[in-house]
């Protein structure tokens, strides 16, 4: 049977990849996981998840899981999470299918080991400015229509710009109740947004802001990610992943080689500056 949603994720943990699959657990909504990253599991993934081992940058990696879906509907996710209640794709989808319009983003509320963040994090600059989504449930259709993951994200952000996308369309952001935590433990040896928060998040803000002033006009149109040697050449800004065992090359679009070292955090953070704030983020 077609699965109604597939889960994706830049994902470096297999070691995580069965905890965050259990948490899932029974569901009436028929779903499937597409992980892309470096490091390949030491073990037999169930068989509605599938694993595409890629070296290029973790924005790509995204996209490249999103071509490789099958579902009308499409989340993202990262693989240092859990899902903290029964059944949450069922109530995911019952909350998407309540709403009649696919210009929305469902929501999860997020958990930082144990402590609910929902209202801190779910902003794209602080209250009263546009609702942005942690692991987000759309219609893959809009996802694509609108360009999918812009190449000039590294590694964090791309979420939120593909959600000031549809608010811009005129959709909507809608939290819903289902609870999803982020693991520190689970994060170890992890940076990303600490190594690319200033690229992406300047681009963010160029892109939906001006004056400090969060508007719906984006300055550049998307550059989407090309086809060709999607899997093998990093496009855009350069980023990197560093796969378990020996150092690995990655073929990078200007066909310059290099020296891929260091995965960094997969891009679940909401209002990173917040949280930094609140003494929440250190290295993870």
């Amino acid at each position: 049977m077609k699965p109604k949603i597939s889960i994706i994720a830049p994902a470096h943990r297999p070691q995580n990849w069965m905890d965050l699959y259990k948490s899932i657990g029974e569901n009436d909504v028929e779903f499937e996981l597409v992980f892309v990253g470096p490091n390949k599991p030491n073990y037999r993934l169930p068989n509605n998840f599938r694993f595409i081992r890629s070296l290029v940058k973790p924005a790509q990696c995204v996209e490249i899981a999103l071509r490789n879906t099958t579902a009308d509907l499409v989340m993202n996710i990262a693989d240092d999470c859990m899902f903290k209640e029964s059944r949450p794709l069922d109530k995911l989808y019952e909350t998407y299918k309540n709403y009649n319009n696919d210009k929305i983003i469902i929501s999860c509320r997020y958990m930082l080991n144990g402590e609910d963040l929902s209202s801190e994090c779910a902003y794209f600059d602080g209250p009263g400015s546009p609702v942005m989504p942690l692991c987000g449930l759309m219609s893959r259709n809009l996802l694509m229509s609108i360009g999918g993951v812009d190449k000039n994200f590294i590694a964090i952000m791309w979420d939120l710009d593909i959600a000031m996308r549809v608010h811009a369309l005129g959709g909507d952001v809608i939290l819903s109740d289902v609870f999803l935590e982020e693991d520190k433990d689970k994060s170890a040896g992890s940076e990303l947004c600490n190594e690319f928060w200033e690229h992406d998040r300047g681009l963010l803000l160029s892109l939906w802001t001006k004056n400090s002033k969060t508007h719906y006009r984006r300055t550049k149109p998307v550059e989407p990610f090309d086809d060709l040697n999607i899997l093998k050449a990093s496009q855009g800004p350069r980023g990197r992943w560093r796969g378990s065992g020996s150092m690995v090359i990655e073929k990078i679009e200007t066909n310059l080689p290099r020296v891929t070292r260091g995965i960094r955090k997969p891009s679940m953070y909401l209002n990173y500056a917040k949280r930094m704030a609140l003494g929440l983020m250190g290295k993870s």
